[in-house]
């Protein structure tokens, strides 16, 4: 079982001058970028994507377009994507556990 901390211990030790002064400088700098998931990269081809699908390119083939481009996508996550049934299933999702409650 992991030791409890002792912060009474631990505050003698801190510079708290240093810390703040760190803090202070942190708040001039602009946070660290989140990682970005499949639909942030999609997003600027959507709607050529969503024109080569209404076309008759199959998802499939797009994404294998995509992954030979560098950008590997399971057909299922492009699809939903395109479609918008992923941001639709989290909003189900949500209200369905907001109902429960």
């Amino acid at each position: 079982m992991k030791e409890r901390t002792d912060y009474d211990q631990l505050a003698g030790k801190i510079d708290l001058t240093k810390l703040d002064k760190k803090l202070d400088q942190l708040r001039e700098q602009e946070p660290p970028k989140r990682r970005k998931g499949v639909a942030g990269l999609l997003d600027p081809m959507r709607d050529k994507l969503l024109g080569l699908h209404a076309k008759g390119w199959t998802y499939q083939q797009l994404a294998q377009e995509l992954h030979d481009g560098g950008l590997p996508v399971k057909v299922a996550t492009l699809r939903n994507y395109l479609t918008g049934r992923a941001h639709k299933a989290k909003k189900s999702k949500s209200r369905a556990e907001r109902k429960n409650t």
